[in-house]
């Protein structure tokens, strides 16, 4: 019988660390603020004081901890444990398994957020009974996550899954990838390119597009404001398009989209998506057999991924 597990989701902004059972019911849960300034020594720190604190919280030994599973936003080589870089926390070649380990006594699994995220998803999440499943994590940039045959696929140089940085306009002078056009980013782009006048999204934003953010999305585009359902829009069918092409592809029966500006827009936003998928997938019949759902678990959907890959390591 497995023990239980810690999982962990370390972001630029927050930590978030779970104490679950085998199955990922929720024990014990903790917050903390990254304040990746600190250095990654520091961060490892509050990592395993929170870590401490979530067994405290339940009455469970740190002993009794089977495995810890950590995701973190950004690059790793998660068979040698490295986070390899990461621009939110300005970590280069950080041996974070390892030193985790050496902090904690426990075996440390790592891995990359969205990788983390969609195996939440797979497992106890709305990919539950998949066959094949991506993930679509769409937020300040794009993250993808790929299951297939029961596993976590990496490819042989284990960066399989990056969906973002697919090429999705060659029209322009500079060729824009996916996550450029379809992120908060790119939305905030196409906001910059729009001639819409009298905007609320504008209005929300004090005229200055660099101070769009989610919220004044979602609020424009809930409104049915000009800019923000323009924007809104031309990003979904981007990346309906770009899924189509995954799905087209890879033959798999369920798409998993998730992430802030996901949540934010909500199931209307969602439907665009899956209209262009539609549109655009082959064969034809693959609208009807591949699933386009929004994500179950939300923010907790990297720390119970990386939870379960916990129990896989024991």
């Amino acid at each position: 019988m497995s023990s239980p597990v810690i999982g962990i989701d370390l972001g630029g902004t927050n930590l978030l660390v779970g104490l679950m059972d085998e199955d990922g019911a929720l024990i014990a849960r903790t917050h903390r603020p990254t304040d990746a300034s600190r250095g990654d020594q520091a961060v490892m720190d509050t990592i395993a004081e929170a870590t401490q604190s979530v067994c405290q919280e339940s009455d469970t030994p740190l002993e009794a901890i089977g495995a810890i599973g950590i995701a973190v936003c950004g690059a790793v080589d998660h068979g040698a444990g490295i986070v390899l870089r990461t621009g939110a926390l300005d970590w280069t070649d950080v041996p974070l398994s390892s030193q985790l380990q050496d902090r904690l006594d426990r075996p440390v699994v790592l891995e990359n957020d969205v990788n983390a995220a969609a195996w939440g998803e797979y497992r106890r999440g709305a990919g539950r009974g998949s066959d094949g499943m991506l993930a679509v994590w769409v937020g300040t940039g794009i993250g993808g996550g790929i299951v297939l045959d029961g596993h976590l696929f990496h490819g042989p140089r284990g960066t399989a899954g990056e969906l973002g940085q697919t090429k999705a306009d060659n029209t322009g002078a500079e060729p824009r990838i996916l996550e450029a056009i379809a992120s908060r980013t790119g939305m905030r782009a196409l906001a910059n390119e729009a001639t819409m006048s009298d905007s609320m999204l504008m209005s929300l934003a004090g005229n200055d597009t660099e101070k769009i953010g989610t919220a004044e999305l979602a609020t424009a585009f809930a409104a049915g404001d000009e800019m923000g359902v323009h924007v809104a829009t031309t990003a979904a069918n981007v990346l309906g398009s770009a899924i189509a092409n995954a799905v087209t592809l890879l033959s798999i029966d369920t798409v998993v989209i998730g992430g802030g500006i996901t949540e934010a827009l909500g199931e209307p936003w969602v439907e665009l998506v899956r209209t262009q998928f539609r549109n655009d997938v082959f064969p034809p019949q693959a609208a009807t057999w591949c699933r386009l759902l929004k994500t179950e678990l939300e923010s907790d959907a990297g720390m119970i991924g990386a939870a379960m890959l916990a129990v896989d390591v024991q």
